[in-house]
């Protein structure tokens, strides 16, 4: 990323997280390290969970359940098989964690921040539901696009929000504006990614992880198992405690050790 890039995208977050927001300073004795997937392609359970097994590793999936259904008036990547709804009953008895990413995969930019909460709310009911009425707590933004007024309307609903904006969660991190590091195949880079996860152990922060698919051949967005495990063996090597956001979420909030 450029170093003008950079400083835009940091302008932004600033500018978001001056109005509404959940501040909190994340210094803790054991840094933590989540793991996330968006939409959520099938490839990431058939592909992503034997890995995330191997290393006893939960992770939290950021569900569209308009992809899941199939619906037509979802935003689906052309081409991409996604889960469906026993597979996402199947990854919350594993005890992974759900979350949402608007029912119809909302893209900000051909609406209002009004109809992107009401398609999110859509989006819980419906998961909630194909879990037994289980809460949908947390969010991420589709396409990683937010403003001030769809920050707000969804700052109701939810205990985080998560952006597609790199970085450690530390001081002053805003719930809200959650940062978020992508671990796609296109911009993989195991020097950065390691260096990322050293300052956070040494900050005592938080660190989250996303992507999509994990696939031999992956899309921009998406991850081979190779870049999957190898990120894992870094994060469990690093001492960090690796859990999923609603896990991270209680512990920074003192609700569980």
């Amino acid at each position: 990323m450029s170093v003008i890039r950079k400083a835009l995208q940091e302008s932004k977050t600033w500018l978001y997280g001056s109005f509404v927001n959940d501040r909190r300073d994340i210094k803790m004795q054991q840094a933590i390290i989540s793991l996330s997937f968006d939409d959520v392609p099938s490839s990431a359970v058939e592909n992503g969970i034997p890995i995330l097994d191997r290393h006893s590793v939960k992770a939290t999936f950021y569900i569209s359940s308009g992809l899941a259904t199939g619906d037509e008036q979802a935003n689906a990547e052309k081409g991409e098989r996604y889960l469906g709804r026993e597979d996402i009953a199947q990854l919350d008895k594993a005890g992974h964690d759900i979350g949402c990413h608007t029912y119809s995969h909302y893209r900000l930019t051909q609406g209002s921040a009004e109809e992107l909460a009401e398609d999110a709310q859509r989006n819980v009911r419906t998961l909630s539901s194909w879990l037994g009425g289980k809460p949908i707590e947390h969010f991420s933004y589709p396409f990683g696009l937010v403003d001030f007024k769809s920050k707000r309307r969804l700052s109701q609903h939810y205990k985080t929000l998560r952006s597609s904006r790199p970085g450690i969660n530390q001081k002053g991190t805003d719930l809200y504006l959650l940062r978020g590091t992508s671990i796609y195949n296109p911009s993989f880079d195991q020097t950065a990614i390691q260096r990322v996860i050293d300052k956070t152990v040494k900050s005592g922060g938080w660190l989250v992880f996303y992507t999509h698919g994990v696939d031999d051949n992956p899309g921009d967005y998406d991850c081979t198992p190779q870049q999957l495990e190898w990120v894992l063996e870094q994060a469990v090597a690093s001492g960090a405690r690796i859990l999923p956001v609603a896990d991270a979420y209680d512990v920074i909030n003192g609700n569980r050790p």
